[in-house]
């Protein structure tokens, strides 16, 4: 398996539609200073009821997200950038309050999957962000990425189309059933 990796800290300008307002991608690796406030906003996002019932609810066993969990986050995140596995990136608003986070779950430049997820109130960076995500692992050595989505959730399927992603058949993971989207990153 060919290898792919980011330089850290990495932090990249992501434009907020529709309104371009300057918006940080920003990898969580040990430059990253875990402070109450990022804890409490990671909290508060996750717990946001249609990110909690999409990606915690099972997981979670219906408890809510917690300050354990936002740590637990934290570090995993920083253990990516550490031994250069996988690559988890938070988006901040101007402001530097966390609006989404974004990763790349391995280092496999072959093929390697994308997840995500946002706040409710900061609709329009996602799109941007994939992009931008694409761009940056396309200069790290990825050659494919892909986006395993759930076929009731428009908006990550409208989020990877308009980032050019291509529909790619369905797959089965945990007992759920997914749609598979691939992006090529050599053209």
């Amino acid at each position: 398996m060919t290898t792919a990796n980011f330089f850290a800290p990495f932090r990249r300008i992501v434009l907020h539609f529709p309104d371009n307002q300057p918006y940080g991608l920003r990898s969580i690796d040990d430059s990253l200073l875990e402070t109450p406030e990022l804890q409490q906003e990671i909290i508060a996002i996750c717990n946001e009821p249609l990110l909690y019932n999409r990606l915690f609810r099972e997981r979670l066993q219906g408890q809510p997200y917690s300050i354990e969990n936002a740590r637990y986050f934290l570090s995993w995140a920083r253990d990516g950038w550490r031994n250069h596995g996988w690559f988890v990136f938070l988006i901040l608003d101007p402001l530097d309050h966390v609006a989404a986070a974004i990763d790349i779950k391995s280092n496999n430049a072959d093929e390697a999957e994308i997840g995500y997820w946002a706040s409710s109130k900061s609709r329009g960076i996602m799109t941007n962000a994939v992009i931008a995500l694409c761009e940056s692992a396309r200069s790290a050595g990825f050659r494919r990425l892909y986006a395993m989505v759930a076929p009731d959730n428009a908006q990550s399927i409208g989020v990877v189309t308009r980032a050019g992603f291509a529909a790619a058949g369905n797959a089965v993971r945990d007992g759920h059933t997914y749609l598979r989207f691939n992006k090529d990153l050599t053209n």
